[in-house]
């Protein structure tokens, strides 16, 4: 019988031995934390359960004798309940489906990440609304009148993005008040132009969404040009009017919907309605009469671009600036406020280019899709893909470039509880950025530990478990003042020994036994007893200290700490955890990794011998990976800036490979001092080889920074070299002359007089051989004041 005995404990202390050695849930004392510790642990609120662990996974329980229903787990579910699949347009009656599933119920638990994948596919014939706001000032008189010329063309084009498209049109000056007019060219804004045209209005909608081209032609044809005083438009309180006057414009839900601004202005922003004396705030609402004439124009101020963009955002409308080459600068800066849903396009002077604009744009829109949500802070959501291959591996991101019509682009979401939010359910919409294609993810909340909420302190047999000085809460005892200890029997004021050894083997391992002479030591011979719980000395942890405590170095945001063990979270390796599993960090602007010269580590190139820089681009000649990849943006804004030539593509060459993300650069022009300096080569229109120096510096894959010096490469001016050369041989020659003649006349001088002095003091010394050659005869006094006879 004793032989017996013996091996029952001997059994129960090799199972506890093995629950110690191989199980997560084992140490957690309250149901909070045994349900956090791990997905596969469960609590037991049996009150009649006698195993002193509570905390195990649920066969466990169920092995050592917990009820069933006394059992609270985690328990996350994924149920997909609308799941149709994706398809193009068909008709009105069978609307295009471009996102997959459409509807899913989540059950999640804290703590825990459960994974979604979305699959995204961009449908042919898809409906476009395309809604044309025109600029309608004097300086675009020509430009209405090319947009009517176009409009079989226009039809053409459309159809050839989709057959299910429509059409509207609006037109636009500026506020009807000084400064933006002249008071006394009110009526005829024109009149200083010496010609008649309407007076100015801020906004006017001509023509709701139609298919009837003819219609759309007859009503930019109808509309007339009008004028204002500075060279500043109101484009956006037209554009905010289209944005929120939905019904008046006709827009359709599940329509792609775009708006094309047409100009060669600046605009007018949020405050500059001040001038005119304006000063009540854009309330973001329609003003249209039945005529379709904007009533708000003085009443009030310019909407600001982040209220703009918001509406567009909110309203899945995207925006197309087609603009003159002198403002274009100035809309790229503007677009880069709002990538997702705006592009820039060059607008030649006559707008006979707009339609290859619409169909650039449109494509632009197509290509990329970027998806976002609205949940809570307690709900974190992490977007991984690989953007339909385009990729070797999933990469973090909500977003993906050139994406081809009837490509399919899946999309794994990452979706973690780290809250407990009041109330337990929440519903989350992941909306594509500009469609109306949405998958609304319907959440329920885990809720705490039930038997934690409501204690029962004068329940008789939870009394009785913890020695009649506490009660029973969630299978745990809570005790009374003056009592501690697992079962209430530890007195804070412990006096006799035999107490407190029963109190000291609380603080041992369950492992102990009488059976066995030797003891387990007390917490482990690592921390001391105190009422029959382990307080550990500094670098260990654990129920009974017998774990070493993890490394400082061990961050609780990238790692867990188990049993001394730093156990790496999703997404992070290394000793320490330290180390990002993501190559994001290595992937240069040219979307190589680390420019395929070395290798990412932790985030970071490595690079390979004779190689260098932060992305490993530069080799041991005069190689640079990145100079080569700049290089044609460089040429293209050089050239666009010394007006060589327009820079159409700047879209496609002045952004990285990985992101599409638009680099941000700055002209100087004296000599850049940088440790990198790139060098590119140019044949101006005169057939001159230019040289021009640039650096750059990247800070990411969407931060590229490049700093261009601009030098003077221009043909001497032959005729103006000549002329200034004959002028100056001229000017010279002549002062040359004058200072020589100058001379001579000061010589002859001073020898004259010198030879006059010589003749003044000379004797004179005659031949008597010599006769003078001059005769003189004088009239005799006779005849002197007597006439003359003629005839002698």
């Amino acid at each position: 019988m004793f032989l017996l005995n013996f091996f029952i404990v001997l059994l129960v202390i090799l199972k506890s031995n093995k629950l110690m050695s191989d199980n997560p849930c084992i140490f957690e004392d309250t149901c909070a934390r045994c349900l956090k510790a791990d997905i596969s642990c469960a609590w037991c609120t049996d009150k009649l359960y006698e195993m002193r662990y509570r905390c195990l996974n649920h066969s466990q329980l169920l092995e050592f004798g917990c009820h069933p229903d006394h059992i609270y787990e985690n328990e996350p579910k994924l149920h997909i309940l609308e799941d149709s699949d994706v398809h193009d347009y068909v008709s009105a009656n069978s609307q295009a489906i471009q996102v997959q599933p459409q509807r899913v119920y989540l059950k999640l638990v804290k703590s825990h990440t459960q994974r979604l994948k979305l699959t995204y596919r961009p449908a042919r014939n898809n409906p476009l609304d395309l809604y044309v706001l025109m600029d309608l000032t004097w300086t675009m008189r020509d430009d209405r009148e090319t947009l009517v010329q176009l409009g079989a063309d226009l039809a053409t084009t459309l159809s050839n993005l989709t057959s299910n498209y429509r059409l509207g049109f609006g037109s636009f000056a500026d506020k009807p008040e000084m400064p933006m007019i002249m008071p006394e060219l009110r009526e005829n804004p024109c009149a200083a132009e010496h010609d008649i045209c309407e007076p100015t209005y801020g906004y006017r909608h001509h023509l709701p969404l139609t298919e009837n081209v003819q219609a759309f032609v007859r009503s930019v044809e109808a509309s007339k040009v009008t004028g204002n005083l500075d060279n500043l438009e109101g484009g956006l309180d037209a554009l905010m009017q289209v944005l929120v006057c939905s019904q008046e414009i006709g827009w359709k839900d599940q329509a792609r919907k775009v708006i094309i601004l047409v100009t060669d202005g600046f605009m007018h922003f949020a405050g500059d309605g001040l001038l005119a004396g304006i000063t009540q705030r854009n309330d973001k609402k329609c003003h249209l009469n039945e005529q379709g004439e904007y009533l708000g124009s003085l009443q009030y101020d310019y909407p600001s671009l982040e209220e703009i963009y918001r509406e567009l955002l909110k309203r899945k409308i995207s925006v197309i600036f087609a603009v003159t080459e002198k403002v274009i600068a100035t809309y790229r800066e503007i677009s880069n406020l709002m990538k997702e849903i705006s592009n820039v396009e060059l607008l030649k002077a006559d707008s006979s280019n707009i339609l290859e604009l619409i169909k650039k744009g449109y494509g632009r829109f197509i290509k990329r899709t970027q998806f976002s949500d609205n949940s809570p802070d307690f709900i974190k959501l992490d977007y991984e893909t690989d953007c339909g291959g385009q990729f070797e591996s999933l990469r973090k991101r909500n977003y993906c470039n050139d994406v081809r019509l009837g490509d399919t682009v899946e999309f794994y979401i990452n979706i973690t509880l780290t809250g407990s939010p009041k109330n337990g359910v929440e519903k989350i919409r992941v909306e594509e950025s500009t469609l109306s294609e949405v998958m609304e993810i319907e959440v329920e909340i885990q809720k705490p530990c039930p038997c934690e909420e409501v204690a029962e302190p004068n329940h008789e047999y939870g009394r009785f478990q913890c020695s009649d000085n506490g009660y029973l809460q969630c299978g745990m005892c809570q005790c009374e003042a003056g009592w501690t200890g697992t079962f209430c029997n530890c007195p804070t004021d412990l006096v006799n020994a035999t107490t407190q050894e029963a109190i000291e083997n609380l603080c041992r391992p369950p492992s102990n036994s009488k059976f066995f002479e030797d003891k387990y030591p007390i917490c482990s011979n690592h921390g001391e007893c105190d009422c029959g719980l382990c307080y550990c000395f500094a670098d260990f942890d654990g129920k009974y200290c017998e774990c070493p405590a993890c490394d400082i170095e061990c961050d609780p945001q990238r790692a867990d700490c188990i049993c001394g063990e730093c156990v790496c979270k999703y997404g992070w390796s290394g000793n320490h955890c330290n180390c990002e599993d993501s190559s994001d960090g290595c992937i240069a602007p040219n979307g190589e990794i680390c420019s395929g010269s070395g290798s990412c580590q932790c985030g970071n190139c490595l690079c390979d011998p004779s190689y260098r820089g932060r992305f490993c681009e530069i080799g041991s000649g005069s190689e640079n990976k990145l100079c080569a990849f700049y290089e044609p943006c460089v040429s293209c804004l050089i050239e666009q800036k010394t007006g060589m030539n327009a820079c159409e593509n700047f879209d496609e060459v002045c952004s990285s490979a990985e992101r599409h993300e638009r680099f941000t650069t700055s002209f100087i022009t004296e000599e850049i001092n940088a440790d990198i300096r790139c060098l590119v080569r140019l044949t101006n229109p005169h057939g001159m080889k230019c040289d021009y120096y640039f650096t750059y510096q990247s800070l990411g894959p969407a931060e590229n920074y490049l700093l261009i010096q601009l030098t003077n490469c221009e043909p001497i001016n032959l005729a103006s070299v000549i002329t200034f050369i004959s002028l100056t041989t001229f000017i010279l020659g002549f002062f040359i002359i004058l200072f020589i003649w100058f001379c001579i006349r000061i010589k002859d001088a001073r020898e004259y007089a010198r030879f006059e002095d010589e003749q003044n003091n000379s004797v004179l010394m005659e031949s008597p051989l010599y006769k003078d050659p001059v005769r003189r005869y004088e009239v005799p006094k006779e005849l002197n004041g007597k006439p003359t006879n003629p005839f002698l």
